[in-house]
């Protein structure tokens, strides 16, 4: 357990940032995350060759289910009428935003993104996760940067 202890204290932050851009949800990410590590916790730790990758991979299927889950109608000015701080507010807000966005891009460009810069993960740690080359997920990344600068300047 002390090795799961030292992934959580090492990740979790960065794993909740990338659950939370994704579900725009304090409360989902940080389920999300929980159930990740707990899944972790079932098998033995130890025997894990990637664990971040492993850890982003079952972070990023429990954001998946999530989303699956939510009622389409919920809107983000749903979510915020339960009067979150400002702090936090402003951060839904701004996720909300970003996700709009992202939301526009073909899945395979706004996951890469999504990794890269919410996840602060190197191409060659999303390509252990995605299972595809670096290279190709460059590529995605690229794109993906490209139509979001011109969906931003329309």
């Amino acid at each position: 357990m002390t090795l799961l202890a030292e992934w959580y204290d090492a990740w979790s932050e960065e794993l909740f940032r990338f659950a939370f851009y994704r579900l725009s949800s304090r409360e989902d990410a940080e389920d999300v995350v929980q159930e990740a590590f707990l899944r972790v916790a079932k098998n033995d730790p130890s025997q894990l060759k990637e664990p971040r990758a492993y850890l982003y991979r079952a972070i990023q299927n429990g954001c998946n289910d999530c989303l699956r889950r939510r009622r389409p109608s919920l809107e983000i000015d749903q979510r915020l009428a339960k009067e979150p701080e400002v702090e936090e507010r402003e951060a839904l807000e701004e996720a909300a935003q970003i996700n709009q966005l992202l939301n526009k891009l073909p899945e395979e460009q706004s996951e890469v993104i999504r990794l890269h810069l919410h996840g602060n993960l190197k191409f060659t740690e999303i390509s252990e996760v995605l299972n595809l080359s670096a290279s190709t997920l460059k590529s995605r990344f690229a794109a993906g940067i490209e139509r979001l600068k011109k969906m931003w300047n329309n």
